[in-house]
């Protein structure tokens, strides 16, 4: 009777694993759709906004990303990790966000990363600058909150002290 329930146990774990990566394959697909159209129809570069959002507030943590695509959005493509989420979350699960935001920072050609909170979790910045540098994309922070932590500063390519600095150095730059 175990044996049979190890082999139930077994073929529902199979099953809704087969379920998740069909609907992370469809995901992935749609998402490289939209980059692949980006990067050829409109040729254009694009800079990845990171940056803290949990433990900020929603207007904290979107008026900087704002502030970034006045500045930017001339030159470039700009997305964010809020994107879509301005309001209130629509991932029902978590590890979508995540799944967007890797293939962002995979596709992207700058990163812009926000260290002026000292106070708000920066564990998923931390893996997107992470993963931008194991893909070669420059990456630039600005603010001095997390100034020296060594690995945020080994990864990173360049940092200044304001938003402004920052998005007039990849205006000039990678244009």
């Amino acid at each position: 009777m175990s044996e049979n329930r190890e082999l139930l146990s077994y073929a529902e774990l199979e099953k809704y694993r087969r379920i998740f990566v069909r609907k992370l394959r469809y995901i992935l697909a749609q998402t490289r759709f939209l980059w692949l159209n980006q990067i050829i129809v409109n040729k254009t570069k694009t800079v990845f906004l990171s940056g803290p959002i949990r433990g900020l507030s929603r207007a904290d943590s979107l008026g900087w990303r704002n502030l970034a695509v006045e500045l930017l959005s001339s030159k470039f493509n700009v997305l964010h990790a809020l994107r879509g989420r301005e309001e209130k979350e629509v991932f029902t699960d978590p590890r979508a966000a995540v799944i967007r935001d890797l293939n962002d920072v995979y596709y992207c050609g700058v990163l812009l990363v926000n260290d002026t909170y000292s106070e708000a979790s920066m564990i998923g910045t931390a893996m997107e600058v992470f993963y931008a540098h194991q893909n070669n994309k420059p990456i630039i922070i600005f603010g001095n909150a997390h100034s020296k932590d060594y690995w945020l500063n080994y990864h990173s390519h360049l940092r200044v002290d304001t938003l402004e600095e920052a998005c007039k150095i990849i205006n000039d730059m990678f244009s």
